[in-house]
């Protein structure tokens, strides 16, 4: 029966799996770091600076999920499609938030 069968993953359909697996860990760590700035009252960036990066780290997790859900689940070609941009653009909002922090550290 053709229900049963196992679907072949693609190359490219792995890894961007990978990927969204790895940046949602990223995400989550970028998340506590900021926020462990907010709490902490670590004032390099200002209280309102470290809020935002929180957020954009929220949302680049969320994309993430979005995208890693889409890229599993997603039967048609259109739905991996957005779940491809959904990791690539989760992946640049982790590039940035790397930055971000590695120039605010210290």
């Amino acid at each position: 029966m053709g229900i049963f069968r196992k679907r072949d993953s693609s190359g490219v359909e792995k890894a961007a799996m990978a990927l969204a697996a790895a940046g949602g860990v990223a995400h989550g760590v970028f998340f506590a770091m900021f926020a462990w700035k907010i709490i902490g009252k670590d004032f390099g960036l200002g209280t309102v600076g470290y809020i935002i990066l929180a957020a954009f780290a929220l949302l680049g997790m969320g994309l993430n999920f979005v995208g890693y859900w889409l890229i599993k689940s997603g039967g048609r070609w259109a739905a991996k499609k957005w779940g491809y941009m959904a990791v690539a653009l989760s992946t640049t909002i982790a590039s940035a938030l790397l930055a971000i922090a590695a120039w605010t550290a210290g």
